[in-house]
């Protein structure tokens, strides 16, 4: 692999056809543009990418970021007076230059943001009328943490707000262009939904949401459980023909932690860490649960043609072991993708010792998990981290994150092609950036609209260690 310095701020990589190293790669990476009036020295970060197609893109972090025939743009988020600010949570992008994002107004507000063009508006989103006050800076304050968009104007975003005492779930669609009030769907029967001043998380909230056509959507969350005390458990809710019916309690593995079983707490389930549904009714969900004996485990739930399966325990290679630590309640699955129903990708991490990259591959309602290959000569002795994953078509996948080396991090990507793994190589980076000894590289997203084209965001440090936002094109061949 060389890098070559493309002007002021690129460097094009070409990984090439050696033995094992797979088909020729190109990464361009580019620092985040900041907008008018932003200084250079302020920190920089991209957090999620979504993209149209090639060169047709959006993103979100400190700011809102549009790419329209392979030019990016920064913008202020657009404030809605008298929301104290804007705080980005999601986007989507259906279409070039019509994006859609969802985020918080200060912490009392929930507000939509719309793209058309590179021009960014925001409106407030009005929540169910039993949603109580805020009272900040201390106060509860409602949340909106995933957005998903069928076409242009046609979206779905969830996730919870308080009231009565307890919390609820937020569901709130835009049809047309235009954004209704906020509602609450039902939780499941079993759902814990009795007030209690000293229990605030009884009741549920939505954390992802996924439309594979406009009316037809699937969102997944947590709930408590009234038969459990209060446990938390997996929900899965789908919206068929426009019209979304009650919520459905999702089974966990067999074995997962029962109330009484677990010393750091009665709550089995994690939370949901990715969603992905190709096709109306086919839906696969990842996320995290303690089994028995306390250990971390991935969770896999599956909906074929309409119909939830209880969830599965996600593979690990052979040495792997459950990861047990006291009150971190983490997932070790981060990310999933399909391209067809049968055809799926999660990525994440397993143990032992310091966190490895994790690797699944779904192939006919099978899974199997495959440990990541390091860029060559790469150590990772403080860990690999595997944030996201994209797969455009069958058996062709992206996936991105970072490992840290003598006290340096470095940003990397795998691919798969024809179903199979590649090595990861090194992110691509910035001129202008730290040396390989000093750097802090992240990817954090990464969107593949097609088989040929990817675009991921994280963050690097530049020499001064200042941290910028990273913008990175793959083009695969």
């Amino acid at each position: 692999m060389r890098a070559i310095a493309i002007g002021a701020s690129l460097f094009l990589v070409i990984v090439g056809a050696a033995a094992g190293s797979g088909p020729l790669t190109s990464q361009k990476a580019i620092t985040a543009p900041r907008p008018s009036g932003i200084p250079q020295k302020q920190a920089g970060v991209v957090a999620q990418v979504a993209c149209a197609s090639a060169e047709n893109c959006g993103a979100l972090g400190v700011s809102l970021y549009s790419d329209l025939g392979g030019k990016w743009k920064a913008s202020k988020p657009p404030v809605v007076a008298h929301t104290g600010g804007t705080n980005l949570r999601s986007v989507d992008c259906p279409a070039a230059g019509r994006c859609e994002a969802v985020g918080l107004g200060g912490i009392q507000h929930v507000l939509h943001l719309s793209e058309n063009g590179r021009q960014w508006t925001a409106g407030e989103i009005a929540l169910p009328s039993d949603a109580a006050p805020v009272n900040p800076p201390s106060g509860p304050s409602p949340l909106l943490n995933s957005i998903s968009c069928a076409s242009p104007g046609n979206c779905v975003a969830v996730g919870q707000y308080l009231g009565s005492r307890m919390t609820h779930p937020l569901l709130v669609t835009e049809s047309d262009g235009t954004w209704g009030a906020g509602v609450e769907p039902e939780l499941p029967a079993n759902a814990d939904t009795s007030p209690d001043p000293n229990q605030p998380d009884v009741g549920g909230g939505l954390d992802l949401v996924s439309c594979s056509a406009a009316g037809d959507c699937t969102a997944v969350g947590w709930y408590t459980n009234k038969d459990a005390g209060h446990s938390t458990y997996p929900w899965v809710l789908n919206e068929t023909g426009g019209t979304w019916s009650p919520g459905q309690d999702a089974l966990l593995p067999a074995d997962a932690s029962i109330l009484g079983d677990l010393e750091k707490g009665p709550s089995p389930f994690f939370d949901f860490t990715g969603l992905s549904c190709p096709s109306v009714g086919n839906c696969t969900a990842v996320g995290g649960y303690a089994d028995t004996n306390g250990g971390e485990e991935g969770l896999i739930l599956t909906e074929r043609d309409g119909v939830w399966s209880p969830g599965v325990k996600a593979p690990a290679p052979r040495n792997a072991v459950p990861r047990v630590e006291s009150n971190a309640f983490e997932s070790p699955l981060a990310s999933v993708s399909c391209s067809a129903p049968d055809d799926c990708a999660a990525v994440g991490r397993y143990s032992p010792g310091s966190p490895r990259g994790l690797l699944l591959t779904e192939r006919g309602g099978t899974w199997k998990a495959s440990a990541l290959r390091l860029p060559a000569k790469a150590k990772a002795p403080g860990g690999v981290y595997l944030t996201s994953v994209s797969c455009p078509s069958r058996g062709n996948c992206v996936a991105v994150g970072h490992y840290r080396w003598k006290r340096a991090t470095h940003g990397l990507l795998v691919r798969e092609r024809g179903g199979k793994w590649q090595r990861a190589v090194n992110a691509a980076v910035p001129k202008g950036a730290a040396p390989a000894s000093k750097s802090h590289t992240f990817l954090n997203s990464v969107s593949c609209p097609s088989k040929s084209a990817c675009t991921a965001g994280g963050s690097y440090s530049d020499r001064s260690g200042k941290t910028q936002g990273l913008l990175l094109s793959l083009r695969l061949r």
